[in-house]
C-alpha cells in the first residue's frame, strides 16, 4: 500500500513536468556550493573571453574570480581533497591557493604557474579517461573544472595560446557526462495493476545513491547527477565549444 501511494504521488507530480531527485544518500554538505562556484568563474571567463565594451576586462576578470574563490574557498579545498590521484590533490590545491596572488608574480613565475596549471589541467583528464570508478572519475572531474578556467586566465595573462587547452578541457568533460551516467530503469509507476492506467517513468540512480525521475531519461539523468561533476561539465561545454 505505502509502495502504491509513493508511485501515486510520484506519478501525479511527474505528470506536470516535476522532476523528483531523490535522496538515498545525502550529498556532501559543501557539493552545491562547489558546483555553483565552478560554473561562475567559466562563466566570468566566457564574459572576458567573448571581450566587447560590456565584458570585464581581464584585471576585472582576474578579481572576480578571486572574489568567487574566496567565497567558498574551504569548500573547495575540501571538494579537492577527495580526489585520490596525490598528484592531481596537490596541484589543483596549489592552483586554488596561489591564484589569489596572481598579480604579484613576476613575468617568469607568471609564466610558470600558467604551464604548472595547465599541466595539472591535462594530468586529471589523463586519469579521468584511465579509471572506471565512477566516485574517483566524479573527484577528478572536479579537480579538472577547478583549475581549467584558472588555467585558462592564467595563461591568457602570460600571454600564452588557450585553444588546446580548451581542446583538452572539452575532450575531458565530454568524458565526464558519459562516463558518470546514472543507471536507469524505464518504470511502469501504476505497479501493472489491473484497471489502472499505465503511466511509464524513467528511474535513474547515481553511483552516491542520488536519485531522479522523470518521463524524459535524459531529465532523470540530470536529477540524478546534479550533485556530481557531469552537472558542471553540462554547463560548461557550451561555453568551451563557442
Amino acid at each position: 500500500m505505502k509502495r502504491r501511494l509513493l508511485r501515486a504521488g510520484t506519478a501525479a507530480a511527474l505528470a506536470i513536468g516535476i522532476v523528483l531527485p531523490g535522496t538515498a544518500q545525502p550529498a556532501q554538505a559543501d557539493v552545491g556550493s562547489v558546483i555553483g562556484i565552478i560554473k561562475e568563474i567559466y562563466s566570468l571567463y566566457q564574459q572576458f573571453a567573448k571581450g566587447g565594451s560590456s565584458g570585464p576586462t581581464l584585471q576585472q576578470a582576474i578579481q572576480q574570480i578571486e572574489a568567487a574563490i574566496q567565497s567558498a574557498q574551504n569548500a573547495i579545498i575540501s571538494q579537492i581533497d577527495r580526489v585520490a590521484a596525490a598528484g592531481v590533490q596537490a596541484c589543483a590545491t596549489s592552483a586554488v591557493i596561489n591564484f589569489a596572488d596572481i598579480n604579484a608574480l613576476t613575468p617568469d613565475n607568471l609564466q610558470a604557474f600558467a604551464l604548472d596549471t595547465t599541466s595539472c589541467v591535462t594530468q586529471a583528464n589523463s586519469l579521468i579517461s584511465a579509471v572506471t570508478d565512477k566516485a574517483a572519475t566524479d573527484m577528478l572531474g572536479f579537480a579538472l573544472n577547478t583549475v581549467g578556467p584558472l588555467a585558462l586566465m592564467a595563461r591568457t595573462k602570460a600571454g600564452l595560446s588557450t585553444p588546446d587547452l580548451k581542446t583538452v578541457l572539452v575532450g575531458g568533460n565530454n568524458t565526464l557526462v558519459t562516463a558518470l551516467l546514472p543507471d536507469c530503469q524505464h518504470v511502469d509507476e501504476s505497479g501493472g495493476e489491473p484497471g489502472v492506467p499505465h503511466f511509464f517513468l524513467w528511474e535513474c540512480t547515481a553511483y552516491n545513491g542520488d536519485m531522479g525521475a522523470a518521463k524524459a531519461r535524459a531529465a532523470s539523468e540530470n536529477a540524478a547527477t546534479q550533485n556530481t561533476s557531469r552537472a558542471v561539465a553540462q554547463a560548461v561545454l557550451p561555453g568551451l565549444q563557442s
